[in-house]
């Protein structure tokens, strides 16, 4: 017997990726950015002048807590946060422009607010192609219970931190890569996101992108929703997971390593149960495969 579409497989692939471009014009709104015409895999060398011309700065500085959140807006670069055991915030960056002019116009803005630290680099009166990347490298503390960032051309990598740290995380261009989280929202429109949870609730969107996920515990009340348009959804969930599954690829293979006490299979969806069924898990792509696999 074929299995017949209902109208949602065809509508839903166009609306993510609407979803997802607006995501990208948003991001691109709320930061403020100009185009640039450098990569964010360089490798910046302080106080160095590239063949091309380009003069860099470096500097580091240090707040005093108590903190409990970072937001971290970056249009050109890597973001690398991490924690530490100290009881500050110390935010190291290299940033990069044409001219002394523009490295002077182009301002690190790191402003405490309250418990909240806000870092955004600000460009100055000159053309937007004057300034170039800035990488930064950003130590938390065990204070910090929430941390946000966003880079439009550049990685994230979060690592390090206490299990118990809600991130919120988005590239337009650029891979995203987070260690251990409780609670995980993560979308990027051209990269890869890999990411550990250990639950709370987990949404991760790509448009072109793998997504690499190991879960290493989940309870009532929390929830996984994984999104991808053009990309693989590899996710390795601990051995007593007790899930209401449900698993689409319009055009990719579908897999699950756990015992799935079937409520629907169809060529291109598979629903389930696994346990109880207590935790609502959903991972659908639509040119892309998706497994689940069981951790030993």
């Amino acid at each position: 017997m074929k299995s017949r579409r209902s109208w949602v497989d065809f509508v839903g692939p166009v609306l993510g990726v609407a979803a997802m471009a607006m995501v990208a014009f948003s991001l691109v709104y709320l930061l403020g950015i100009r185009p640039f015409y450098r990569g964010a895999s360089y490798r910046a060398v302080p106080g160095a002048v590239s063949a091309a011309g380009w003069v860099r700065d470096e500097a580091s500085r240090r707040f005093d807590g108590p903190f409990e959140r970072l937001e971290i807006k970056n249009v050109s670069g890597p973001v690398r946060i991490e924690g530490w055991s100290e009881s500050s915030i110390e935010v190291s960056y290299v940033k990069e422009a044409r001219s002394a002019q523009a490295l002077e116009e182009f301002e690190i803005r790191m402003q405490p607010q309250g418990t909240t630290l806000a870092v955004q680099p600000l460009y100055g009166r000159l053309s937007g192609t004057q300034f170039g990347p800035v990488a930064f490298e950003i130590r938390v503390p065990p204070s910090v219970r929430e941390i946000k960032a966003g880079s439009v051309s550049g990685h994230i990598v979060v690592e390090n931190l206490p299990a118990d740290v809600d991130q919120e995380l988005e590239s337009v261009s650029g891979r995203i890569e987070t260690g251990r989280t409780r609670g995980l929202k993560a979308r990027s429109v051209s990269g890869p996101v890999r990411f550990t949870s250990t639950g709370g609730t987990i949404e991760v969107n790509t448009t072109s992108g793998r997504v690499s996920g190991r879960i290493l515990s989940l309870e009532r009340g929390d929830s996984v929703e994984v999104g991808s348009i053009s990309g693989t959804v590899e996710l390795e969930a601990f051995a007593g997971l007790d899930a209401a599954v449900t698993l689409q690829s319009v055009s990719g293979s579908i897999a699950c390593d756990f015992p799935l006490q079937l409520t629907e299979q169809r060529r291109n969806r598979l629903e389930g149960v696994i346990g109880g069924g207590s935790v609502p898990l959903t991972v659908k792509t639509v040119s892309g495969r998706i497994r689940l696999e069981r951790a030993d």
